[in-house]
């Protein structure tokens, strides 16, 4: 991994600044970025624009991570751009992130897109989406996390990700944290940029929580959205929802246009919109299956709290995660629920061994079995789930990817 902005900028500077030639929205933080991105992007869509969508990582094809209007990018447009920047990329010896970068802003340039909603990477201040100079920039919330790479102190992490602040441009941030709210404060009054918080929006919490959505009211200063349905699922989203907002009605007081009704219809509909998956997702109902891509103890905290909307006889628990992540108070949160786990290892260099996960969930007196296969530990979750069992699939993007795989093709072979 290799932080900072050189490289990207002559990449792009190679292929003539396309960042310099849309509106963008940057959005930065640790948990909720993913969503809260989707939720604008798909509002913006809404309301008329055509709209990038820039995220990472992907679950199951590269092409998710760059949208416009929804429509991933194709094959063979990936395979142009990516010799178009072959040689510059080769000559630099830019990261992958740097040359995926790169070639979403050619690609939104070249679809002339109005906005692109662009998701840092890792941190902010030396992130490669960090050349952009945005409408606003958002950041949606402050935890632990990549602490290896942005430090172990809430200041230090606050610094990072505040380093998407820009001068005289505004950003909006969701984060709650008093120390990180310090650190954010004393970037944007030295950069100029006003500091909006969501403390405006008023949220009278969850109406109703239903099988595949949640109603929410949500009042800002100037529009009150009365039962808006959120496909995502989880009392975190709500502050997602929060965040989204309070992004949008700063652009509508800049002059965009965005009806109440596209705001409504983009956050109803974000899924179609933007492709968006593996929040809390309900992959099946009977039995219940549910796939999440939390990552982080903060996360893994959100996803356990939506449990208890649940009514389920066991818990089965699929569980694989990143060695360089904070796996053990991750597992000693979801261990609090005494799951049968089926602990299993991405093959790739990051990965935690699955014996060391059943190892330790063993250790809290949970039931675990470890698969060297991942393919084969989902398999064998699937096989064991009875009717009253709810099985949660969670701790890694890659997961998560190889989790919607195995599941389309068994639910397909099912059906058939």
């Amino acid at each position: 991994m290799k932080l900072g902005l050189r490289n990207i900028r002559s990449l792009l500077h190679f292929c003539r600044d396309p960042h310099k030639k849309f509106r963008a929205v940057h959005v930065a933080g640790t948990n909720g970025k993913g969503s809260t991105s989707s939720m604008i992007a798909a509002a913006l869509q809404s309301a008329g624009y055509r709209t990038g969508l820039y995220t990472s990582p992907h679950l199951v094809k590269f092409n998710e991570r760059i949208r416009v209007n929804g429509e991933m990018i194709s094959d063979s447009d990936l395979v142009r751009y990516a010799a178009l920047l072959r040689p510059k990329i080769d000559a630099l010896k830019a990261t992958f992130f740097e040359a995926t970068t790169a070639i979403a802003f050619r690609y939104f340039a070249d679809k002339n897109v109005d906005f692109a909603v662009v998701e840092t990477g890792l941190g902010g201040r030396l992130d490669a989406t960090n050349v952009l100079v945005p409408e606003v920039s958002v950041i949606t919330s402050i935890s632990k996390d990549h602490t290896q790479q942005l430090g172990r102190l809430i200041r230090k992490i606050a610094f990072e990700k505040g380093g998407i602040i820009k001068r005289g441009r505004a950003c909006v941030v969701g984060v709650k944290n008093k120390d990180a709210l310090r650190e954010l404060r004393k970037i944007a009054k030295h950069r100029h940029s006003q500091m909006i918080t969501t403390d405006g929006v008023r949220s009278s919490g969850i109406a109703s929580v239903h099988d595949n959505f949640q109603s929410a009211n949500i009042a800002t200063e100037d529009t009150s959205y009365q039962k808006i349905r959120i496909p995502l699922l989880g009392e975190y989203q709500i502050r997602n929802v929060e965040t989204a907002v309070t992004t949008l009605e700063y652009l509508k007081a800049k002059g965009v246009v965005i009806p109440e009704s596209a705001v409504r219809h983009g956050i109803e509909h974000v899924h179609k919109l933007t492709g968006i998956r593996g929040r809390f997702e309900i992959l099946r109902h009977r039995p219940l299956v549910v796939l999440d891509v939390g990552h982080n103890p903060e996360a893994i905290l959100a996803t356990a709290a939506s449990l208890r909307d649940f009514h389920y006889r066991k818990l089965l628990l699929v569980f694989g995660v990143m060695k360089d992540k904070d796996y053990k108070s991750m597992i000693r949160i979801i261990a609090g629920l005494k799951p049968n786990v089926f602990a299993v290892q991405p093959k790739m260099d990051r990965s935690l061994s699955a014996a060391v996960i059943a190892d330790l969930f063993i250790e809290m007196k949970c039931e675990a079995r470890s698969y060297e296969d991942m393919a084969e530990g989902i398999r064998e979750a699937l096989r064991t789930q009875e009717g009253n069992d709810l099985l949660l699939i969670c701790g890694s993007h890659y997961v998560a990817g190889e989790a919607l795989r195995v599941i389309q093709k068994t639910f397909r072979r099912k059906s058939a």
